[in-house]
């Protein structure tokens, strides 16, 4: 329960105590129905069938409920502990009765000492200091703006050199990517500070807050990534105009890092959730502005090129078209957010409380885990049989299962081994240390007793706290057995022997339950990760095209990139599962490949949302309208525009079938597809013909800001085309190379 900042704690405190409370409210039920259990049946007519079938319906439905891993853990542990008991004839336990509340009982004593435990932990969460996780997150955005600014300034320094310089293009690809990952950070924190405020007035909006200028954040990288495509390919060109414009472009660049960092900056608005009535107004005055110089920029850009005998497109100046269209849509969306910031409405608690219930009970999101619900209560359902017929009415097995199920099974096997190790390091430890210590002495042995289990404890939760994922829940794991095993009454250490055969009874117990979950899950498993990243990899790359193919058939690009984003989101996850699976006679999984694929998808996706804002026509404000099919016009009819996009779509097809066969190829037999694969390598040229063809029918003779403008749109257009055969030139490379 216990972690670093206020919310989490908070957040996981609660998981805990509502998985204790579905296990309480389930034993409350059944002791109301047959008070006792199986112990009295001869008096409450007990009836061991309908226990086992609220034990399946209990599991099933916590299974089934979209809850948090945490919470069903509990959920689970504890009803594998009072059912046993239950149905156990010979049980000891006492339980409340006839819906009678016994809080002397073995239920709602575990209910106060999880509330005891987890009110420990939000205690101690302040201690020394309150972490707080809203002020962890403002901290975290601030830093993220400012690097953000600072990757726009290299970008645009970049393209105003005169020489190549891959190692800045490099350098500014690693900023980009770690700041993407402080942005799935500050997502996640921005969700957690849910529970150190629960949307309640001030905190209510300083979250949502946090999260428009979360989207804000992730928007301004997708058109900085559209910058520093354009600024790579000028730096491979000869020749540029837009350098004749670094005056103002910098100007532009300074005044959205002013309305972004600095005093009375959004990045301080959203932190302080206020701003006074002087620093609202100049907010306002410097987003005015901001627009401002953006229509300069496009004024001037367009006389630029009328002045240099540039008027009509080139091929070699698409690039330009690409970043000078990507500065004005940076100037357009801080503007905008800059001047709506400050009216918007955030949902109250209520709503969130809603949307929560509503998520819990998410029969998609259950349809997608279907395989997963299956196999938990299957694997559940066999241990808590074994536990009985076996054991002997012994819960440890399907406790254990409780804390290992995984959604994963790829890794699954490698995670198992290492709690296997947790498991037991936290039970034979204590058993070899304490069968040496004399703990019930009084005196010099009670203290040495205190100092070994202090120590010990801090040794797991430095490892817990500072180690990888790898090595952290294998020190969670020793530190939450030992603690078990260490506080145990005095006669469960007067015999060495009945000490050792109990650790070595639930080390029994709780290897049995770890074989039998990686038993199951190889048996019900239907698809092993890399299979599912093969799958999600081909349906991330048909959703691209889709999107592509709407955009060039003058239609809303629509549903491809929600759809694109989840399933690349999706394959990225399962790739990272598919390299720890367990192989056997296949080959290797190829990560590396897979790596750069995937780069590539994510790049194109981020071309798509950029076209997908070149198909509307802005007016100054919002979204604006959809106007995609007047970009090309009586052009996309013409044989030459046709032929282009055939030979797009065409060698699109063949890099994902060729993509798709050669990571199926999971033998040491050589792949006759590597060896049959033939590259058109001439793909290019209709587009080539094609620019030169649309020269005489797109002219820069009027004044038109920049988002506004067809020629410019059709340019952005065109340059994609040309940037997506790159990328799938080295998508290629990449399978060629690994």
């Amino acid at each position: 329960t216990f972690w670093k900042d206020v919310g989490t704690t908070i957040r996981n405190a609660w998981q805990a105590i509502m998985g204790t409370l579905y296990a309480v409210g389930n034993s409350f039920i059944m002791n109301a129905i047959f008070p006792g259990g199986a112990k009295l049946a001869d008096q409450n007519g007990y009836r061991a069938e309908v226990a086992w079938l609220d034990l399946i319906i209990a599991v099933s439905l916590i299974m089934y409920m979209n809850v948090s891993d945490r919470c069903r853990t509990f959920a689970l542990f504890y009803i594998a502990m009072f059912m046993m008991h239950y149905m156990n004839p010979d049980s000891v336990a006492k339980f409340s009765r006839s819906f009678q509340v016994d809080w002397n009982g073995t239920g709602m004593s575990y209910l106060l000492v999880c509330l005891t435990g987890t009110g420990l932990a939000i205690l101690f969460s302040f201690v020394p200091y309150p972490r707080f996780i809203t002020n962890a997150a403002a901290l975290d955005a601030s830093n993220i703006t400012v690097a953000i600014c600072e990757l726009l300034e290299q970008v645009i320094e970049i393209y105003n050199g005169t020489h190549s310089s891959s190692a800045l293009h490099s350098k500014c690809e690693q900023a980009a990517e770690g700041i993407n990952e402080k942005l799935k950070s500050l997502e996640l924190a921005t969700q957690t500070m849910f529970w150190e405020g629960f949307d309640i007035g001030q905190s209510g909006k300083r979250r949502h807050l946090m999260s428009t200028f979360h989207k804000l954040l992730k928007h301004l990288m997708d058109i900085i990534h559209g910058l520093e495509l354009a600024a790579k390919v000028d730096d491979l060109a000869d020749d540029g105009l837009l350098r004749q414009l670094s005056a103002e472009i910098f100007e532009l660049s300074d005044t959205m890092k002013a309305i972004l960092v600095g005093e009375g900056s959004l990045s301080v608005f959203v932190a302080d959730c206020e701003l006074s009535e002087s620093e609202a107004r100049e907010l306002h005055r410097r987003a005015l502005e901001l627009a401002d110089e953006s229509h300069r920029l496009s004024k001037a850009y367009t006389q630029l090129r009328v002045e240099s005998g540039e008027p009509t497109l080139g091929l070699h100046l698409l690039e330009e078209d690409y970043f000078i269209y990507n500065m004005a849509g940076l100037a357009h969306v801080v503007s905008e957010f800059a001047v709506n910031v400050q009216t918007q409405q955030h949902k109250p608690m209520t709503d969130a409380l809603i949307d929560t219930m509503l998520d819990v009970m998410d029969p998609e999101a259950a349809g997608k885990n279907i395989n997963f619900i299956i196999r938990g209560v299957v694997s559940y359902m066999l241990a808590f049989v074994a536990g009985i017929y076996v054991y002997g009415y012994d819960f440890t097995i399907a406790a254990t299962v409780a804390l290992i199920l995984s959604r994963f099974v790829g890794s699954a096997l490698e995670r198992n081994l290492g709690r296997m190790q947790g498991v037991v390091l936290g039970l034979v430890l204590p058993a070899i240390v304490m069968s040496q210590v004399p703990t019930c002495s009084g005196g010099i042995g009670t203290a040495v007793f205190l100092v070994i289990i202090f120590g010990f404890e801090a040794v797991c939760l430095y490892i817990f706290f500072s180690a990888s994922a790898r090595y952290a829940f294998i020190g969670m794991l020793t530190a939450a057995f030992a603690a078990q095993s260490f506080f145990q009454p005095c006669s469960a250490f007067s015999s060495h022997g009945s000490n050792s055969s109990a650790a070595y009874a639930r080390v029994t117990a709780t290897v049995t339950g770890i074989l039998l979950v990686a038993i199951i899950d190889m048996a019900l498993t239907q698809d092993r990760p890399s299979h599912v990243f093969q799958v999600q990899l081909t349906e991330g790359m048909a959703q691209l095209r889709r999107g592509f193919h709407h955009f060039f058939a003058g239609k809303e690009i629509g549903n491809p990139i929600p759809l694109a984003t989840g399933a690349i989101n999706s394959a990225l996850t399962h790739a990272l599962e598919a390299e720890h699976e367990p192989r056997y006679w296949r080959t290797p999984f190829p990560s590396k490949m897979a790596e750069v694929i995937l780069g590539e998808l994510q790049d194109m996706l981020s071309d798509l949302r950029i076209l997908d804002r070149a198909s509307h026509t802005f007016e100054g404000k919002g979204k604006g309208s959809l106007d995609v099919s007047m970009l090309f016009s009586e052009t996309r009819k013409t044989d030459l525009f046709k032929t282009c996009i055939r030979d797009l779509f065409k060698q699109y097809d063949a890099v994902a079938l060729f993509a798709k066969r050669c990571i199926e190829h999971e033998s040491d037999e050589p792949n006759q597809d590597l060896l049959s694969y033939e590259h058109n390598v001439a793909a290019g040229d209709s587009l080539e013909a094609l620019v030169e063809y649309m020269k005489d029918l797109v002219q820069y003779t009027d004044d038109v800001p920049v988002l506004d403008d067809t020629r410019c749109r059709v340019g952005v257009a065109l340059f994609v085309i040309s940037c997506t055969h790159v990328r799938l030139d080295s998508i290629v490379g990449a399978i060629l190379r690994y």
